[in-house]
């Protein structure tokens, strides 16, 4: 079934590339965009934003379900002129779980410099439906969390 759960996860996560300051832009195109993903998540969605206040006191939190998910992205990438991800791998975590390393770029508004993020997300599966995501602005905290990390 892991080799399943990586599946579901590709199908979910937004491919390398995409712009994700459009992708979850305020616009008309936006819940047809997003709701591509609806059926993919378990009716108990939730997600975590493992991020510690040293790492970003800004952006912390939880939530539930693809609405929360989706506001929770736009607070995120609100000072962003563009964003976007790089995924670097998908892992088979175990029974369940799916580990996605990812290394983001951005550039925020009225900079010229860009910026490198390396973090990871983890997705916990329950009955072939995505129930969680935890995201992880530390791959070691990430790798931790998975199991993966002696």
């Amino acid at each position: 079934m892991s080799e399943e759960n990586v599946e579901i996860v590709k199908a979910a996560h937004p491919p390398s590339g995409t712009e994700l300051t459009r992708l979850f832009a305020d616009d008309s195109e936006a819940p047809g965009r997003l709701e591509a993903v609806a059926p993919l998540l378990h009716p108990e969605f939730e997600f975590v934003v493992g991020i510690t206040e040293e790492e970003n006191p800004a952006f912390r939190g939880s939530g539930g379900g693809l609405t929360e998910l989706v506001e929770m992205w736009r607070e995120w990438i609100e000072p962003w002129e563009v964003y976007w991800t790089e995924v670097e791998d998908f892992i088979d975590a175990g029974d369940d779980p799916v580990l996605v390393l990812i290394r983001d770029h951005g550039r925020l508004q009225g900079s010229d410099a860009e910026i490198d993020l390396i973090g990871a997300s983890l997705w916990t599966l329950r009955n072939g439906k995505i129930a969680r995501i935890e995201f992880y602005a530390s791959r070691d905290k990430a790798l931790e969390a998975a199991g993966l990390r002696e």
